[in-house]
């Protein structure tokens, strides 16, 4: 109903004639009736005059019923879900034109154009355009959210008009995000690997050791307390990076030689045998432990041999390999290690 209905429903219910309303509001005549054929509209402060007078919303007056729009809007949309994707982001358009700034319609009209049509074709005629039109709606709709969705869409915009400089510079304004996170957004082919990378392997070091010390509680059942850890390290092998500065050499060692204890414990000797090779081949690294996150910046001790003298006081005094320590496979090791030690000065434990 237009408001030029609304107006003359409101007047005739308050038995009120054209003359009579026009006084009450200090107007003329001929200016309400201009408004009841709807040749003209009257400014914001007579609306608020008219809600007065009748008692009723200013919302009321203009018809504006939020749950009417939103029902409206939210049935507009899903019907866009089975059309073609350029009529249905025509339709899209002419809805923002009755719903102005809309953020249901914004929302859906800037996924439609990015995600149905610029990349699902990116070298298509129109896709170009498309995502033009796609940052303007989502870089407004940012602006009046805050949202992580939003600011996700948006770098992956910026990344595909070749402007990720702009998402760095969004980037450098933010709080209370995860910047390493969002940067993965703005990076295309080796870089974006590296960069996801990098991140999983920031999360991983940051869990490892809340999942390395449970799994160290007694109060826990043994075959959970393997799976944890067993989980653990195929996890630091496929993530962290193999290189000495990483703590991956922590993980090598400290997670095989707990798994090594447990197995010992319960008595699957192979295991544990199986275990303790993990970890002695690692203790081979050059660089070991004290090269790792955990240790940098501490004073290098002993020509380096850190690892290999840890190995040989577990092999020798673990009272969990009692039973496993005249296997020849164990004296092997230690007989390795000790060369080693010898070759490097190091005094043997």
């Amino acid at each position: 109903m237009a408001f030029s209905d609304v107006l003359r429903n409101l007047r005739r219910k308050n038995d009120m004639t054209q003359e009579e309303l026009a006084e009450a509001l200090d107007m003329s005549p001929q200016a309400v009736s201009r408004w009841e054929t709807g040749t003209a509209f009257p400014d914001s402060t007579v609306i608020r005059k008219l809600a007065y007078l009748f008692d009723v919303t200013t919302d009321y007056l203009l018809e504006v019923d939020p749950e009417r729009v939103k029902r409206d809007v939210g049935n507009l949309i899903l019907k866009t879900d089975e059309m073609n994707p350029q009529e249905a982001a025509q339709m899209l358009r002419d809805a923002l034109k009755e719903y102005p700034r809309n953020k249901e319609l914004i929302y859906a009209l800037s996924r439609l154009l990015y995600y149905r049509i610029y990349s699902n074709n990116p070298d298509s005629e129109g896709a170009k355009d498309a995502l033009w039109e796609a940052r303007t709606l989502v870089e407004w709709l940012y602006e009046h959210t805050g949202s992580t969705g939003d600011l996700e869409t948006l770098l992956r915009i910026y990344r595909d008009l070749g402007i990720p400089e702009r998402g760095e510079e969004l980037l450098k304004t933010l709080r209370n995000y995860n910047i390493q996170e969002l940067r993965i957004e703005l990076a295309t082919g080796e870089d974006r690997i590296r960069r996801i990378q990098d991140y999983a392997y920031t999360l991983l070091t940051r869990l490892n050791w809340q999942v390395y010390t449970l799994s160290c509680e007694e109060s826990l059942p043994a075959e959970q307390r393997i799976s944890m850890l067993r989980q653990m390290f195929e996890a630091s092998q496929t993530l962290m990076p193999d290189d000495p500065l990483s703590s991956r050499t922590w993980q090598a060692t400290h997670i095989p030689f707990q798994l090594a204890q447990l197995y010992a414990v319960s008595g699957d000797r192979e295991q544990a045998i199986h275990w303790l090779g993990v970890m002695y081949e690692a203790s081979k690294n050059e660089a070991g432990v004290l090269n790792s996150p955990t240790f940098r910046g501490l004073p290098r001790k002993r020509n380096g041999r850190w690892h290999e003298d840890w190995m040989l006081k577990v092999l020798n005094t673990n009272r969990c390999f009692d039973d496993i320590r005249d296997d020849p496979r164990l004296i092997s090791m230690r007989e390795e290690l000790e060369a080693t030690l010898l070759e490097y000065g190091y005094p043997l434990p």
